[in-house]
């Protein structure tokens, strides 16, 4: 790759209209105040891939007028740049090199306008660009006119993981579903698919009931299977290398495993335990002697659960190091030649979480480089080892300047009831600096993780607003040990809501946060925490914004025509909320419809009219609640949208909503 590549590839890009993010000076001149689209917007390049062999990488891309669409760049400069796939009615939405040959991608339309049923189906590419396969189909309705002997999968597949390396296979799971409830999933078939001719053949010759979760060797073997024979209870099975029968190692609660099977290296299984000071996850190697995880921990990240991810040459299969996600993202090379790139990537870009990604680790003639910060949406560089010269692929936000970010804090506080209390602050004024108008922004789930240090677009642009964003991990996220997490048991509104408080009260004894001029916001879960936030401390908020939420739990419980599976709603979610019989008495003393004559604040409801996790009749019974009650809020509904906005004149029109209306509650004093 010659010095002079990058500034050729970014007269191609413009030249090509790949978008505005390539070219030149185009933002020199940007204002002060980044627009709602810097944040909102589609990003210029989205992700990129580089080959096996290290020789070529393909980006997918958005702008210039075009549909998101993958770039192919032959860092031996011996090949055009060029585009590799592109499509007029739809997005390219995640792809993945088989070998240098051949490449996987998956199509989105948000833009779709039909009532179909359609997936994201999968397409098959060869590296040239003239030869394009129809592998897994999008539209669920019947298509009687194929042709016989067609070999394309119908919508209920879907792309699993990578098949046998240096082969033209992947392995696609057929999704089988009970036919009385049609979002229960009761069996994932695994295939071995040929992306070439369409071909496929059976993974597993003896297969287990109920499978829901299948975990595979570099080989594209079948050595884990978890099965749900009882919807209370996984059953966890292994397979030795050479053996034909399947061996059961562990059958736990689906709430409270006493391990999780991570990942498999050569004939050596690892997991997850919670067994931190916590009960953190941490990650073990398997003893199939004595049939428990071995007593010493590989990776812990002490105060947070180990998400664990290998780094695997897909030539050779030898594994080079592992993926950590704690408080930050780190990885742990056990490859010398990659761990001496890491440390010199990390002397050139420092401050910076940088993760290399290697084609032929054993000996790579280039990395590619995934480059962020919490100020920093991203980057994507291109490390060439032989000339020590790194050049820049591309910004995937160019309209943000880090020197403007406010980037993330990462606090703990106690509760009321000394738990521990983590949480994300945004934007806190500086010592000596009046306190600010704030919002505390609860996250979805509420069963995950909300907070991580890396950009947020949402905490950033409220930021750059003038607003103090608070965004705590109340009990019941996960991330942070099951001590936490299962601290949020049927506490809906109960403590998982005094945290909220108590993280805003963290936030104003600090003086950062001025209390007479807050405001709660959230999506899906964070939805009902901020009505339920409302009606429950009303003289915290001045105001609420929610979007996509719950209004009463009971709902989840009585809406059939939500995706919520038929066991969920009978096995774990009365454990999780509830019970909708036995703590009736509860929910509804926790349903900010209920208590929508307590709701006096400004409030402003968003939904969209496809979704089908949190259907809309939440949001149309809380309207009128509120409506009757002399508080109407200000209501939209976007078109074709699900749960949370993929369209992104959905995203701009709903930011510029919150903008305004938190400009008109928070910014003045009263």
């Amino acid at each position: 790759m010659k010095n002079y590549w990058v500034e050729s590839f970014r007269g191609w890009a413009c030249a090509v209209t790949l978008g505005a993010a390539f070219c030149g000076q185009a933002f020199a001149s940007a204002p002060t105040l980044p627009p709602i689209e810097a944040f909102f917007g589609e990003a210029s390049i989205m992700d990129a891939a580089m080959s096996p062999n290290g020789r070529w990488v393909v980006s997918l891309v958005s702008g210039g007028g075009l549909r998101d669409r993958l770039v192919l760049i032959d860092l031996e400069d011996k090949e055009p740049t060029k585009i590799l796939a592109a499509l007029k009615t739809a997005d390219i939405s995640d792809f993945r090199w088989v070998n240098d040959e051949w490449l996987t991608y998956s199509v989105s339309s948000t833009d779709e306008k039909s009532n179909k049923r359609k997936g994201n189906g999968l397409l098959g590419i060869n590296r040239k660009g003239d030869r394009t396969r129809l592998l897994i189909k999008r539209d669920y309705e019947k298509v009687v006119s194929d042709r016989v002997g067609a070999r394309t999968l119908e919508p209920d597949h879907f792309y699993m993981a990578p098949g046998l390396a240096n082969t033209n296979e992947i392995i696609v799971g057929h999704a089988n579903y009970d036919p009385v409830h049609g979002y229960d999933l009761v069996h994932i078939t695994p295939l071995a698919l040929d992306i070439e001719n369409g071909s496929t053949r059976k993974l597993v010759d003896q297969s287990i009931p109920n499978v829901v979760h299948w975990i595979f060797d570099v080989q594209g073997r079948a050595r884990v299977a978890v099965s749900l024979e009882d919807p209370r209870l996984h059953t966890v099975y292994w397979l030795a290398d050479g053996a034909k029968t399947w061996s059961q190692i562990g059958k736990f609660s689906n709430l409270t495993p006493d391990w999780e099977p991570a990942y498999v290296q050569d004939n050596a299984l690892f997991v997850l335990k919670n067994t931190g000071a916590q009960a953190e996850q941490q990650l073990y190697r398997f003893n199939f002697e004595t049939g428990k995880p071995e007593a010493d921990a590989l990776v812990a990240t002490p105060g947070f659960d180990a998400r664990v991810a290998p780094i695997v040459s897909r030539v050779s299969g030898v594994q080079h190091g592992l993926r950590v996600q704690g408080e930050v993202s780190t990885t742990l090379w056990t490859q010398p030649v990659m761990l001496e790139v890491q440390k010199k990537i990390d002397a050139m870009l420092p401050g910076r979480i940088n993760h290399l990604r290697c084609g032929f680790c054993d000996k790579p003639d280039n990395v590619l480089v995934y480059s962020y910060s919490d100020k920093d949406p991203g980057e994507f560089l291109v490390y060439q080892i032989s000339a020590d010269s790194l050049q820049r692929l591309g910004k995937t936000r160019p309209q943000i300047d880090p020197q403007q970010s406010f980037g993330v804090e990462f606090h703990r506080t106690t509760a009321r009831d000394g738990l521990s209390l983590p949480m994300w602050i945004t934007g806190a004024p500086a010592a000596g600096q009046a306190a600010k108008p704030t919002v505390v922004l609860a996250h979805g789930g509420p069963w995950v993780r909300g907070g991580f240090w890396r950009w947020d677009a949402e905490a950033e642009f409220l930021a750059s607003r003038g607003y103090l964003v608070i965004m705590p991990e109340f009990r019941g996220s996960e991330g942070y040990g099951m001590v936490h997490q299962r601290a949020g048991w049927k506490q809906w509104g109960l403590a998982m809501q005094d945290d909220l408080t108590d993280a805003l009260r963290f936030a104003t004894a600090k003086g950062w946060a001025d209390s007479k001029r807050v405001c709660i916001a959230g999506a899906s879960y964070g939805g009902y925490a901020t009505l339920m936030g409302l009606a429950k401390d009303p003289d915290l908020y001045r105001c609420g914004v929610a979007w996509v939420g719950v209004t009463d739990p009971t709902l989840l419980f009585s809406i059939h025509w939500s995706d919520m599976s038929a066991d969920a709603k009978r096995h774990s979610m009365p454990v999780l909320i509830g019970d909708p019989v036995k703590d009736a008495a509860m929910l509804a003393a926790n349903s900010p419809l209920a208590q929508a004559s307590r709701i006096k604040a400004p409030v402003l409801l968003a939904y969209g009219d496809k979704d089908m996790r949190v259907p809309i009749e939440h949001g149309e019974r809380m309207r009128d609640a509120l409506t009757a009650n002399g508080n109407a809020p200000e209501w939209v509904v976007y078109q074709r949208e699900g749960h949370g906005w993929q369209r992104k004149e959905s995203r701009i029109d709903f930011w510029q909503r919150v903008e305004r209306f938190l400009a008109t509650h928070l910014k003045a004093d009263k």
